[in-house]
């Protein structure tokens, strides 16, 4: 991990939100429209109506109709003049035309709401999302059943947490925290949990010591002329110590870095997905590129 001697710039263009045109769809549409009217980006709403939950029975009248309502309704989603706003909408699943929705206009953010709808075993997640942290090419905003849409209409992160293992993709996500933190002069805090294994191997004081030198190489020399950032080591279950922090300090949103390779093959008990899934702020998980 090298010393960072400045931040990159971060800018989103064309925001994809995923929806499913529910009610819990809603707050994952509020931070889309916050963050692309901020950012002054295009808005890209989309909805692939999934002919699974129709039986064959159904005529080509009704299919039609309830494809017909489902453009209605996305189309409705943003009622926001100010935003430039491109309804998406597809007969069929979700994983045939998302390659092509991010290919087609040049997504580099999508945006999706973490509730389940197919079966208690993917409840907390959602198979939609589930299936966008796994295969998105670009940062993944994802809003749980926890987060509340906030009361104001611009994007704002007063307080931004970046909690990170101190792998070899944490510049890169220390990056996306750090320009997050200038938008808006906020509060960063750069947090890493130690595991209790690797802490009964060596001296707790000296260890803790050394993960806050390492911290301090993601921060530019600069960083504290426009934000404030914090050091913030614990000892423990990283899982819980996370989730435990966010519920005391309610962050405005969590930046986490992961491997460009990362595959989830053990995605349901990860750390990833519990933070994902319950946290009580949007997450913004960003895989790693320079090496990619």
């Amino acid at each position: 991990m090298k010393l960072l001697e400045t931040t990159t710039n971060i800018s989103f263009k064309n925001i994809l939100l995923l929806t499913d045109l529910s009610e819990a769809s809603q707050t994952a549409a509020a931070y889309a429209l916050g963050l692309a009217r901020h950012f002054k980006a295009q808005l890209f709403p989309a909805h692939a109506c999934d002919p699974v939950i129709l039986t064959e029975a159904v005529n080509t009248s009704v299919l039609e109709e309830v494809a017909e309502n489902s453009r209605q309704r996305l189309a409705g989603l943003i009622k926001e003049t100010d935003v430039a706003v491109h309804p998406l909408f597809a007969r069929g699943m979700l994983e045939s035309v998302f390659p092509r929705w991010i290919e087609e206009n040049g997504i580099d953010l999508v945006v999706v709401g973490t509730h389940g709808r197919r079966g208690l075993q993917r409840f907390l997640l959602g198979s939609t999302a589930e299936f966008v942290c796994r295969n998105a090419p670009c940062p993944v905003l994802t809003v749980g059943p926890h987060v509340t849409i906030r009361p104001y209409s611009d994007f704002k992160a007063d307080n931004v947490l970046f909690p990170t293992d101190l792998g070899p993709h944490a510049d890169c996500a220390a990056s996306y925290a750090l320009s997050f933190a200038r938008e808006t002069h906020a509060h960063l805090m750069f947090m890493n949990v130690v595991p209790l294994e690797a802490a009964f191997q060596r001296d707790r004081s000296e260890l803790t010591a050394a993960v806050r030198k390492c911290l301090e190489k993601l921060i530019p020399p600069d960083a504290k002329l426009w934000c404030e950032p914090e050091l913030i080591v614990e000892v423990g279950d990283p899982e819980r110590e996370l989730l435990g922090y966010a519920e005391t300090e309610r962050p405005d949103i969590i930046i986490l870095g992961l491997p460009h390779d990362k595959k989830f093959s053990n995605f349901h008990t990860g750390v990833t997905y519990k933070l994902v899934s319950a946290a009580p702020c949007p997450v913004l998980t960003i895989r790693d590129i320079a090496t990619n």
